[in-house]
């Protein structure tokens, strides 16, 4: 399995802390909360509780219980992306749908614990399996995503 970049800590590419562009509490563009085109409660083309084919509950091709190919304990077909803590501590995978729009978010254990919805502007929001919005992915200047919670603190990386 391959290791995290060393010393995400203190890389700027990676670290939100360290780089503004791709900090949501210092660059409202990034952030949801104050731009509606991000924000799947302000945006319907993005909420998966309205545009249903974006929810892998609602659409079959994209649930990894209907479709094995999707499911990480029966398939090793898998995108080869991680989720880490900043403090580069493996949480979860990701595996990549045929509808490029929609993630699909496992923990450590190959469980399936929620889904990532394409926002259109280079990031997607985050929701679990009952729908509901948790967090969301910007790009970071590393070419992963960082992951923040509703409130804008940094809680995860993909790489």
């Amino acid at each position: 399995m391959p290791n995290p970049p060393a010393r995400v800590t203190f890389n700027p590419n990676i670290n939100p802390q360290f780089n503004p562009n791709i900090n949501p509490k210092a660059n409202v563009s990034v952030n949801p909360m104050f731009d509606p085109w991000i924000n799947p409660q302000r945006n319907t083309c993005i909420n998966p509780k309205i545009n249903r084919s974006l929810d892998p509950l609602y659409t079959t091709s994209l649930n990894p219980t209907a479709n094995s190919l999707l499911d990480p304990k029966q398939t090793s077909k898998f995108s080869g992306l991680r989720r880490w803590t900043p403090d580069s501590e493996l949480i979860g995978y990701i595996v990549n749908t045929h509808n490029k729009a929609v993630l699909l978010l496992f923990a450590k254990d190959l469980e399936w614990t929620g889904f990532a919805v394409d926002n259109n502007r280079q990031g997607y929001n985050i929701f679990d399996l009952g729908g509901e919005w948790k967090s969301y992915l910007l790009k970071n200047a590393a070419g992963g995503l960082n992951e923040f919670n509703l409130e804008g603190d940094w809680v995860a990386f993909i790489m």
